[in-house]
């Protein structure tokens, strides 16, 4: 095998590992991009839910008021 053979094989192998890790960085690219998207729908619904517990707590409030001013009277 001459020279210019053995450089084109390898020529040939390194652009196919090229292209190989392309499409890898771009699946995980993608799943970066769903990750993320995932992470966003996530923090909504822990701000929901700390919303609801702060309503919750007020609502328990608001019943300990009422109870405390039935006992008084």
């Amino acid at each position: 095998m001459s020279l210019i053979e053995k450089l084109s094989e390898k020529i040939d192998l390194l652009l196919e590992k090229t292209n190989t890790q392309e499409i890898e960085n771009q699946e995980l690219r993608l799943k970066i991009a769903t990750l993320v998207a995932q992470n966003e729908e996530k923090d909504k619904q822990i701000s929901m839910l700390y919303e609801e517990i702060a309503n919750k707590d007020k609502d328990v409030g608001n019943l300990y008021e009422k109870i405390q001013e039935v006992l008084e009277k």
